[in-house]
């Protein structure tokens, strides 16, 4: 009642830029759930009641959105997602996890496919497989899959590269050119350009309408090595210098094994500074670190964990670590509680793990009430992980908006309908509460999501091919 306690004072000078009215409007707000009209202005919410006192908003530039009866959520914040390998998963080989040679037969038989190419390109090889290798031995390997062209492997913590003779001799090459004498990854790569990108960018434009089809307006990205996140992120610039954003995004910085924090915080400050200007449409908040306990596994150690853990917090970064083994999820909580014991209360924390398959390991470790607990997401696909522990569609659907906005720290921002709060919608032709089981509600298509009051998918006037026709490839350099 207290928004329309204050109508009186604004009514005359203040008129809404969109209102949307004519379906039942879910808000996710305790003190009014539903809701018959969204006055929205300057791309946040200005009010919301009933469509008779909301009118009083309506000007005559005011834009009348009818939701024809249909259903209108916040918008469907997805935490379980990896927009950023889905849009390169197609332009290289991801290697499954196999020893030294079934790594290599993975790429002899990609490389044997791709007589078009001028560049062999893979992904994910297990750092491990090198241990008692020379890197010689680890070249001469790769040559005799391939001379002609160059060979490029990027290691699954992105912090290694695995050429061949031919591709190393083209770095060096370039590095004389340019007068360089340390070759850094990020240079290597730039050297080699080892995409695709020809279809790179429809990849991109179609995992974003993927996430609008199923209501998410906001996406948070999983982990992925820094060169395919670096060049995602210019992506997302591009596309909101456009307009052409359909989701927001939401990524995060990789961290799988030891390694300096101090240099890798820098990074992700200088992620985050290049969103300042972008309206909360591309954000970059959060480190994502992976624990892995299993055995013969190598990944970051208790100690770099918990150092890892008080500087990013203390540079005001969110983290989010997934954790494989109850040992893993226990050093994990730890890790966090000591931050928080530092007196680091405003960073959102999330720990990702398989609840079942740790339970006994875990009897006597506690996550307390300021650590989220999620599924666990990395090198795992699918849109509805999130949601997998949900027992009702209105747990799934807290877990889809408010929940999901407290476990990213957006939670004064989004999640909920209320006032103040950025305008980001989702409209259903049907009731998801009504549909009986949350497969039915994995199933549910949007007929339109809105952000920032904008419409920025309607089913009903979908123009995806003409969106992909101004995203051609030479839209997107490579930076080093």
């Amino acid at each position: 009642m207290e928004d329309f306690m204050a109508f009186g004072f604004f009514r005359k000078t203040e008129t809404a830029d969109i209102i949307f009215m004519g379906g039942k409007i879910y808000t996710q707000n305790t003190d009014m759930p539903w809701t018959e009209a969204v006055a929205c202005k300057n791309g946040l919410i200005l009010a919301l009641g009933d469509y008779e006192d909301i009118k009083e908003l309506e000007g005559k530039h005011t834009k009348i959105v009818d939701l024809a009866g249909g259903f209108m959520l916040p918008g469907l914040i997805e935490t379980s997602g990896h927009p950023v390998l889905d849009t390169f998963k197609n332009s290289c080989l991801f290697l499954k996890k196999g020893t030294f040679d079934e790594t290599l037969s993975q790429i002899s038989e990609y490389a044997g496919a791709q007589t078009d190419s001028e560049i062999i390109f893979a992904y994910g090889y297990e750092e491990s497989i090198f241990e008692s290798l020379e890197q010689d031995k680890a070249s001469e390997a790769l040559d005799e899959i391939c001379q002609e062209k160059p060979v490029v492997v990027l290691g699954k913590s992105g912090l290694h590269c695995w050429l061949n003779t031919l591709a190393t001799e083209t770095v060096k090459a370039a590095a004389a050119e340019d007068e360089i004498t340390t070759i850094s990854l990020a240079y290597l790569l730039h050297v080699l350009e080892p995409f695709h990108s020809d279809i790179i960018p429809k990849e991109f434009t179609d995992g974003m309408l993927r996430y609008c089809k199923k209501g998410f307006t906001s996406v948070f990205d999983c982990g992925a090595p820094e060169y395919f996140t670096s060049i995602y992120q210019g992506f997302m610039v591009h596309a909101y210098q456009e307009n052409m954003v359909k989701n927001r995004f939401f990524g995060s910085l990789l961290v799988t094994r030891d390694i300096n924090p101090a240099p890798m915080i820098r990074k992700l400050s200088q992620y985050r500074t290049h969103c300042v200007e972008l309206n909360e449409h591309v954000n970059f908040s959060t480190l994502k670190l992976l624990v892995d306990r299993t055995p013969g596994a190598v990944s970051i150690t208790d100690s770099a964990l918990r150092e890892f853990c008080l500087l990013a917090a203390d540079n005001g970064f969110d983290i989010h670590i997934d954790a494989i083994g109850g040992q893993a999820v226990a050093e994990a909580v730890e890790a966090l509680q000591a931050s928080r014991s530092a007196g680091y209360k405003k960073s959102a924390f999330t720990v990702a793990h398989d609840k079942d398959a740790d339970n006994a390991a875990l009897e006597h470790t506690s996550l307390g009430t300021d650590i989220k607990e999620t599924p666990r997401t990395y090198e795992r696909e699918g849109a509805w992980i999130g949601i997998q522990r949900a027992a009702t569609i209105t747990e799934a659907l807290d877990l889809l908006t408010v929940d999901g906005a407290i476990q990213l720290g957006i939670i004064d921002s989004f999640g909920t309908i209320e006032k103040g709060k950025h305008a980001d919608f989702a409209v259903f032709d049907k009731d998801p509460f009504g549909l009986g089981s949350i497969e039915a509600l994995k199933e549910l298509q949007a007929v339109m999501t809105v952000i920032d009051g904008k419409v920025v998918y309607d089913a009903a006037e979908d123009n995806s091919n003409q969106w992909h026709l101004m995203l051609t490839p030479q839209d997107f350099e490579f930076d080093e």
